[in-house]
């Protein structure tokens, strides 16, 4: 019992860390939306072809019932017609709100109310107009009941296949304003605070520490800071709807940053010998290139993105990292599950919700689980073998050889000691001077007198004892670095 109290402590801040982040996918689930005093259609008809005014609204039975948000670009223009608009003859103004990367000419019983730019059967006709838009409904047009809408569309300037091409269609109280509400996105400003909040207090524990490496977390939330930006823009500039794939475009950037450094700094955090952290970015890499490249609309794009990135660094904390480290890796797993399951709902504020409850504990109850305090090297290693335990000093030690599951320790002094323990085992306990140049050597650079190379590609290390030592050529380029940055 005591152990495993013991063991529950041990990952208590990875626990919490999850645990928070559980907490925030509760309130993503079960908070209602904004509320907006609006009513939308259940299904539209929805007329495929370049048919003039008089053809749609003389045919009550012309087009296809679809809901809006199924309607599919148009190759030229296309036709939508709302049947039954409910819409009262008392109470506040009413106005029709629509978005979209599209152009449109509105009809409301029959009379012109307003165009968002203007459409067009090809791109020489169409004048892109606003991404969000508010049409008022004057009440001489009001009827008690069959109120229609008719909406003529096109969309040439998308430059991509929207997944949605109108986002939205309802009724509402008239407004000046035109742009998206900010309450909208409420969510996303309160946790962008948090985010800038966090990255700062990653940045400044980072150079206080004087370990670059949580700089990466700070990288890695002002990408999500830069989606979250591009996201907001749209309460606060009613652009041109041609301006939609840049600001997707941007928001996608900013995710795809925010999931490899966020990766980049895993591998940092919980590091693994050789290259395999490099061969694994580029795995991860062209996975989310393949989902960015065979998806359509930039939500799923975005979603694909951040879930191979994000999936990646799971597996990689949970293979490297150590208990509270995995703990925390569980609740960093929801949010690739999140990004399958709501990809749209993702992006305006899941993400951002989901990465302040599991960051936001560690930065300021757990700060080692993150950003540990640097251990400084051992002075002495104490070498273990059958019935006797010897110190040595780390500086005296030369080179270590590998010897099957022992590891022979080499000393200045000419005297060779015998550890229990594996060569991997021992490089752990050693300080940074201590390099792996081969599966089976590893060598003090600071005996180190020159890098030969020989017929074949092959590589000998001449120590300062006048001993040679082989290396391999994978390490070579890394052990050039190393002694340069020595000597300099």
């Amino acid at each position: 019992m005591a152990g495993w109290l013991k063991a529950m402590a041990d990952l208590r801040p990875g626990l919490e860390s999850a645990g928070l982040a559980l907490v925030a996918l509760a309130l993503l689930l079960t908070a209602p939306p904004p509320r907006i005093d609006a009513r939308m259609p259940e299904t539209v008809r929805y007329i495929d072809v370049d048919a003039g005014l008089e053809t749609v609204l003389s045919d009550p039975g012309a087009g296809q019932p679809l809901a809006y948000r199924s309607i599919e670009r148009p190759e030229t223009t296309g036709w939508l017609v709302w049947d039954d608009v409910p819409i009262a003859q008392d109470g506040p103004p009413p106005a029709i709100s629509t978005s979209g990367p599209f152009s449109a000419t509105l009809w409301f019983n029959g009379v012109r109310i307003g165009e968002k730019g203007q459409p067009g059967a090809t791109p020489a006709d169409e004048t892109a107009g606003p991404i969000d838009s508010l049409f008022a409904v004057p009440a001489r047009l009001i009827e008690p009941d069959g109120n229609q809408l008719v909406m003529r569309l096109s969309s040439h300037r998308a430059g991509y296949t929207p997944y949605s091409l109108v986002q939205s269609l309802f009724v509402m109280p008239y407004s000046s304003e035109t742009r998206r509400s900010v309450r909208y996105y409420l969510p996303l400003v309160i946790l962008g605070a948090g985010l800038v909040a966090l990255a700062l207090a990653f940045a400044l524990r980072s150079r206080r520490l004087g370990d670059g490496r949580g700089i990466w977390l700070s990288v890695s939330l002002a990408g999500l800071t830069l989606a979250g930006l591009a996201e907001i823009s749209r309460a606060m500039i009613n652009y041109p709807y041609d301006w939609h794939q840049p600001r997707q475009a941007l928001s996608l950037l900013g995710l795809a940053l925010f999931g490899l450094a966020l990766l980049r700094f895993a591998q940092s955090r919980w590091t693994a010998t050789g290259r395999l952290a490099w061969i694994w970015m580029g795995a991860t890499g062209l996975v989310a290139l393949t989902g960015l490249l065979a998806l359509t609309g930039y939500d799923a794009k975005s979603a694909a993105v951040t879930a191979s990135l994000i999936s990646s660094a799971v597996v990689w904390i949970a293979w490297r990292g150590d208990g509270p480290a995995r703990a925390m890796a569980v609740g960093l797993a929801i949010i690739p599950l999140y990004a399958l399951a709501l990809p749209s709902d993702l992006i305006d504020r899941g993400v951002y919700a989901l990465v302040v409850g599991l960051l936001a504990l560690p930065a300021i109850r757990w700060p080692d689980l993150l950003q540990p305090v640097p251990v400084a090297p051992p002075e002495i290693l104490a070498l273990q073998a059958t019935g006797r335990l010897t110190r040595l000093a780390c500086p005296d030690i030369v080179h270590l050889t590998a010897a099957g599951n022992y590891t022979e320790v080499h000393t200045r002094a000419g005297v060779t000691h015998l550890d229990n323990r594996n060569l991997s085992a021992l490089l752990d306990l050693l300080p940074d001077a201590f390099v792996r140049v081969h599966r089976s050597h590893a060598v003090n650079l600071a005996y180190v007198e020159a890098l030969t190379s020989e017929v074949g590609s092959r590589y000998q290390i001449v120590l300062a004892t006048r001993t040679s030592i082989p290396a391999s050529r994978r390490e070579v380029a890394g052990l050039r670095e190393r002694l340069a940055g020595r000597k300099a």
